[in-house]
């Protein structure tokens, strides 16, 4: 093999292992969209005091969570029966006041064609000393739009599994 023989090989090797290395445009904005919706949903935590609150397991729920966890949280509500059920915090911040609420999405990055995963971090600066808690939350494509699929804490490492583990325990109460 001659001497611009090798350099042409080189540089199609170069070529092929750049673009295999590097990200397709479709996967990058679907990580550009997963992040979008983290970012839109953490947003209503700066609304004004007094502005509208926002229940992410309310009415909204189908907005935020994909339908296995909607149900999960359907089903949590149902068996409480008009109290409180096994969900007794937003989710989302894993928190009962989200005052001084600071978020920051640390990572996104794709799991696969329909699934990703997500790193954010919160910071409670009415908290003294301000408290921090950092979220893995796993995300699902429905009908092209992200959704939440389980999320993880420190004090509880799959809500879904919680929530699954809760609902089981309430339908079929020991005696």
């Amino acid at each position: 093999m001659g001497e611009s023989s090798s350099r042409r090989a080189v540089a199609v090797l170069a070529f092929v292992g750049a673009f295999a290395l590097a990200p397709f445009p479709s996967m990058a904005a679907d990580a550009a969209g997963a992040r979008a919706f983290l970012a839109r949903l953490y947003a209503h935590y700066s609304a004004p005091p007094g502005g509208e609150g926002f229940a992410p397991t309310g009415p909204a729920a189908p907005r935020v969570f994909d339908p296995g966890m909607v149900a999960l949280l359907r089903e949590d509500e149902r068996l409480a029966g008009g109290e409180v059920g096994a969900i007794d915090a937003d989710p989302l911040c894993d928190c009962q006041d989200d005052s001084g609420l600071r978020v920051s999405i640390e990572e996104v990055r794709l799991t696969g064609p329909s699934s990703a995963k997500a790193t954010v971090a919160l910071r409670f600066a009415a908290s003294t000393p301000p408290a921090f808690e950092r979220l893995r939350i796993g995300l699902a494509r429905v009908a092209g739009r992200w959704r939440i699929h389980d999320i993880g804490s420190k004090s509880t490492p799959s809500l879904r599994a919680y929530l699954t583990e809760q609902n089981r325990a309430n339908a079929n109460p020991r005696r």
